[in-house]
């Protein structure tokens, strides 16, 4: 498994205010202006069902298939590490919801690693004896999230980074690098 936790990429934290975690990032901690999604989406799609079938955007939380699964974002990047806050809107959401502290910017929830293929990297985790605890695609990022809370304090959020969001998060780097000089 230490293969998954090469080539990190990303602190993951959760809020229940996404305006004032992004103003405390912009204005405490200094960054750029932070990119905001609204009322992102994955629930009701479904996994593809064989090897080859078209993608489509999907969440399984514990398990399950999730009808409804909606989060805020916010992205930011400090050089090539990129600051995420979530804030779970509705649906499927206790990973995230269940982490924050109430009226404070943001709660660590996640560190997040890049792999070059997700398959290989699930196969990894089986063979380590455990399971995902959410895994998806967004369409432009496959992902899954490991539970270790008990052994590190935080969730370990394994992503594949298509071509596209491959490029946001290089543009999240370069708008940060930008006020360095």
């Amino acid at each position: 498994m230490s293969d998954l936790f090469r080539n990190f990429m990303q602190v993951g934290y959760v809020t229940d205010d996404i305006d004032a975690a992004a103003s405390y990032l912009e204005s405490r901690l200094g960054t750029v202006h932070c990119v905001k999604h609204y009322k992102s989406s994955l629930g009701g799609g479904r996994p593809p069902l064989n090897v080859g079938d078209p993608r489509s955007a999907f969440v399984v939380v514990d398990g399950e298939v999730a009808d409804e699964w909606v989060i805020d974002v916010v992205l930011v990047n400090a050089g090539p590490t990129n600051l995420e806050i979530i804030r779970p809107v509705s649906g499927a959401v206790d990973l995230y919801r269940d982490a924050i502290r109430p009226g404070e910017p943001a709660t660590l929830h996640h560190l997040g690693f890049v792999v070059d293929d997700f398959d290989e990297a699930a196969a990894a985790v089986t063979a380590s004896g455990k399971t995902w605890k959410q895994f998806g695609d967004s369409g432009g990022i496959r992902f899954g999230y490991l539970d270790m809370r008990a052994e590190l304090g935080h969730f370990v959020e394994v992503m594949e980074l298509g071509p596209d969001s491959a490029q946001g998060f290089a543009q999240l780097e370069a708008a940060s690098n930008l006020i360095r000089g």
